[in-house]
């Protein structure tokens, strides 16, 4: 597994446990750092460095993840005390399982997942759940019994985690006049997308009532939802609602509201630019077009109360938020992702009984066990280990049949990297796929201008290229890449730009 390495003479000893001390204050960077790498799981090293040099705190901190992924898995065999060992701990990462560690590590106890309309992982609003290490087996888990960590065998109730950190988790969907949810009506489309349980002993504690802001033709819609009686809860319309707002609440809010921007640390004018900035020079016009494009709807309400008004917070960005691919697409043929979703179809609990949910995890770390098994051993021309049903095995061999006659172009496939192919294939969705145009990357590059103006300034800038891997499409990765720092610097003026990736390139 890649991933980057900061040259020993910039490294700082860096303990994972938090000091005893008396806290110094933060140190601030003269100009705001940027760091660019290529695999997502790569931001962690520079977090954790700017944290060792008391840029950053060494706990509490929220992440504002823009990104078409939640990148909220959690490596399955992982055992939660290599969170603590910085080395082991980052050798280990992939690229979506990178902020849980951090989580459980107490860096940072709010996540805001801010998605584009074409995903669909997480259903949207608050979550209020426990990340901690499972008392039976010493793996690190998480109290959320959503499908997204059911099927992989992630969650476990609060009882059965020790050392648990209590986290927030929002999810948010960034629409603009020219990109809104029920363009895609494949998102959300199944009740098994929604929460399985709302239960307060599990840890999972979900806000019960949200309620619509104000339309643009001036009508309002109010409701409350119960979460454990909603059947489309994946399909909420988040673009004009404020998450944990009750309908009795919108006075108050409109008479407490701040004016964030005025906090935003962005400079009315600035003649100083660094060296490393010189070549993302914003095109004011241009990006003055993008803005009064990106009719970013009523999601800035819900982000800025969100964010509060002085927690340090690290903004991150994926370019693939703007065009994303799924890049299994290229690599198997429909007939063989039909087999894989087939395979690996995923039955979610009868009901949110802790027996079912048990139940649940067992069945699927069978069901999974089963087919990784039988792959490796049709992959070698063996016979699988362990017994597997007569039908699943026929299409396991059909599967591998087929990808050995036809492989990849570039040849790289082996047991386990289909398995994890199906992992990714089961019945509770595919990944994202959705090749923007110049005109819908604008609108999104748009929204999140106004957005960033309109919230304080973080304290460091994370972005992953997301290219290697073809989430991020490549002919566009270079143009996408070259207008986010655009825009990042017309709105935080002169910035640092770190481009990791091309280190590791030569």
């Amino acid at each position: 597994m890649r991933f980057s390495v900061v040259p020993e003479k910039n490294r700082s000893t860096f303990s994972m446990e938090p000091s005893t001390s008396n806290e110094k204050p933060l140190r601030v960077y003269k100009n705001l750092p940027v760091w660019v790498v290529e695999d997502h799981n790569d931001v962690l090293q520079h977090i954790y460095h700017a944290i060792a040099s008391r840029h950053l705190p060494f706990s509490g901190m929220t992440m504002l993840h823009f990104d078409s992924h939640p990148d909220l898995q959690i490596a399955t065999d992982m055992d939660a005390d290599i969170v603590f060992n910085k080395a082991q701990l980052l050798s280990e990462l992939s690229i979506e399982n990178w902020i849980m560690p951090a989580l459980y590590a107490g860096h940072m106890d709010h996540v805001i997942w801010v998605k584009p309309p074409w995903a669909d992982q997480l259903p949207e609003g608050t979550r209020h759940v426990s990340v901690g290490k499972h008392k039976e087996t010493g793996k690190l888990r998480v109290s959320w019994p959503d499908v997204y960590f059911l099927s992989d065998i992630l969650y476990a109730p609060l009882d059965k985690l020790q050392n648990a950190k209590s986290v927030t988790i929002d999810t948010v969907t960034m629409e603009t006049n020219i990109l809104e949810a029920s363009s895609f009506p494949n998102v959300a489309k199944s009740d098994i997308k929604s929460d399985l349980v709302s239960r307060s002993n599990d840890g999972y504690l979900p806000d019960t009532k949200r309620s619509k802001l104000d339309t643009e033709d001036g009508r309002e819609c109010e409701r409350n939802v119960e979460l454990n009686k909603e059947k489309d809860s994946g399909n909420w319309c988040l673009q004009h609602t404020t998450i944990g707002q009750s309908p009795n609440d919108k006075e108050t809010e409109n008479k407490g509201d701040l004016d964030i921007s005025a906090r935003a640390g962005v400079p009315e004018s600035t003649n100083e630019k660094s060296e490393s900035t010189t070549e993302c020079r914003a095109d004011g016009d241009h990006l003055e077009s993008m803005s009064k494009a990106a009719d970013v709807k009523g999601h800035l309400e819900v982000i800025s109360k969100l964010m509060g008004s002085s927690k340090p917070f690290i903004l991150d960005v994926d370019l693939d938020f703007f065009s994303t691919k799924n890049p299994f697409k290229d690599v198997y043929t429909k007939e063989q992702l039909h087999l894989l979703e087939d395979l690996y179809s995923f039955t979610p609990p009868v009901d949110d009984t802790a027996d079912a949910l048990d139940h649940c995890q067992q069945k699927r770390a069978a069901q999974l066990h089963e087919l990784e098994s039988a792959l490796k051993a049709c992959w070698d021309g063996t016979e699988p280990l362990c017994a597997i049903d007569d039908k699943k095995l026929t299409k396991v061999r059909s599967l591998v049949s087929s990808l050995q006659a036809t492989p990849p172009p570039d040849d790289t496939l082996d047991a386990e990297l289909i398995h994890m192919a199906g992992l990714t294939c089961d019945d509770t969705g595919e990944l994202p796929h959705h090749v923007s145009t110049q005109e819908e990357i604008d609108s999104l590059i748009g929204a999140m201008k106004v957005l960033l103006s309109r919230l304080p300034k973080p304290s460091i800038v994370t972005i992953s290229r997301s290219s290697h891997d073809d989430y991020c499409p490549p002919n566009q990765v270079e143009s996408i890449q070259s207008k986010v720092l655009q825009m990042l610097e017309s709105v935080y003026g002169s910035i640092n730009v770190h481009k990791d990736y091309e280190t590791l390139q030569q």
